[in-house]
């Protein structure tokens, strides 16, 4: 138990209050948890996808389609690193029957 949690209960917080703190909590390590994992690159393009269809929908207000927008620009710059990474790692059979880097 951390120790704010502690304090809540040596305040005489009631316990429905204690109880949404755990829940809350509980919801914020697995987001850290998630956040630390790597993404594929597939669950990125789908991420990619869930922003633009918000994107798309006009109610969206302004300072939410704007900070979705920078979102997916930095989502995109991930994918654009993971391919070029994949693409160098690419190997190609030379003449001499060694391997060589994929080149464009």
């Amino acid at each position: 138990m951390d120790s704010f949690r502690t304090w809540l209960e040596e305040q005489g917080k009631e316990q429905a209050f204690c109880a949404e703190y755990d829940r809350l909590y509980a919801e914020y390590e697995a987001s850290q948890k998630a956040a630390a994992r790597e993404m594929t690159l597939e669950e990125a393009f789908a991420g990619l996808d869930e922003m633009l269809r918000k994107l798309e929908d006009s109610s969206l207000p302004l300072e939410e389609a704007l900070e979705l927008y920078q979102r997916g620009t930095r989502l995109l710059a991930k994918c654009n690193d993971k391919i070029d990474l994949a693409e160098k790692q690419i190997l190609m059979v030379n003449e001499e029957g060694g391997f060589d880097e994929f080149e464009l």
